[in-house]
């Protein structure tokens, strides 16, 4: 009650200091006032649309995210659900993490936590960059699926151009036997060459170029050489499934060399975050005296880093190709 008492008082403090200030301000001053909103609120958006600079770098990591993904939205009203999540997280935050109020001598004192300010930090940035995150999350999950599935669609392809003898023709058949991401994106290339009319090995090497994939650009190769030679695309796609396939159990390979080490790493973490939320439910009053020593604020960093430091590990280990 005293805290949204406090917040009560700041709040109206705020609002009748604007009132005031802007009551005494002359029409001049408010005219320079509002040119000058207008004017900060217009080179946002000017450099929100513009290609230039590291908002153009933005704006071609976007639009590449969102051909891969499908995405329907434009970059303006992305960048703005990026100030709406930032605003609502410092909202949330700020109401989370905000003072302490402690009494000391029968007198309210208003006391910043540390730990408050670090949070308050932390949720601010993460809801700001959560539509990238959300936004990275598909793209990665999906350029992995497609990555997995490359072997499986490349024989596929190998076995109908045996048929055929024609690289192209081979790939439209194999199409409905793909899986499902594999599908999507070949009936997009499928679609791009009707619609477009490119050639299959221009647009295949637009969407290898998207994607950044090295089977799909050895696979674009193998094209290109079965349109300008005309002969060992057999052999040309038998090295291709052969390369895909190595890399594949070499990557397996180093993945279950890693995952005891990654398996020992969580348990780890487990234990030292469980024996700390154990403590501080059945013996309050040793922590509280840990807390309070020299020691405390060391300790608890010390979980909080290794908890970033075991999220971070797992989170590469889990996006490593398979």
């Amino acid at each position: 009650m005293v805290k949204v008492s406090l917040y009560l008082c700041y709040g109206v403090s705020i609002g009748l200091l604007i009132i005031v200030v802007t009551w005494y301000l002359g029409s001049a001053e408010k005219k320079k006032l509002q040119r000058f909103i207008s004017k900060r609120v217009n080179y946002l958006q000017y450099k929100i649309n513009k290609d230039g600079g590291s908002m153009s770098k933005l704006r071609a990591i976007f639009n590449q995210r969102k051909q891969v993904v499908g995405l329907k939205i434009k970059f303006a009203t992305f960048m703005q659900s990026c100030l709406l999540f930032f605003i609502l997280a410092f909202i949330c935050s700020f109401f989370g993490f905000s003072e302490k109020i402690q009494v000391v001598n029968n007198d309210a004192v208003a006391i910043l936590v540390r730990y408050n300010v670090l949070g308050t930090i932390i949720i601010t940035i993460v809801g700001a960059i959560t539509p990238w995150i959300l936004l990275n999350l598909v793209y990665y999950s999906t350029r992995k699926a497609i990555n997995k599935q490359a072997l499986n669609a490349f024989n596929l392809i190998l076995n109908n151009y045996i048929v055929r003898n024609n690289i192209e023709a081979a790939t439209w058949d194999s199409i409905e036997a793909m899986p499902f991401q594999m599908r999507s994106l070949f009936l997009k290339i499928q679609s791009e060459v009707n619609s477009s009319g490119k050639s299959f090995d221009r647009v295949l090497y637009d969407f290898a170029k998207l994607l950044n994939i090295r089977a799909f650009m050895d696979f674009y190769n193998v094209v290109v050489s079965a349109k300008l030679t005309g002969g060992s695309t057999e052999d040309l796609m038998y090295r291709l499934t052969d390369k895909i396939r190595s890399k594949k159990n070499r990557a397996q390979s180093i993945k279950e060399d890693m995952n005891p080490l990654i398996t020992k790493a969580i348990v780890f973490t487990g234990i030292m975050v469980l024996t700390y939320i154990v403590v501080c439910l059945f013996w309050p009053e040793p922590m509280s005296i840990l807390r309070q020593s020299s020691y405390g604020p060391l300790y608890v960093d010390a979980i909080i880093v290794a908890v970033i430091i075991e999220v971070a590990l797992l989170l590469k280990f889990l996006s490593m190709d398979d």
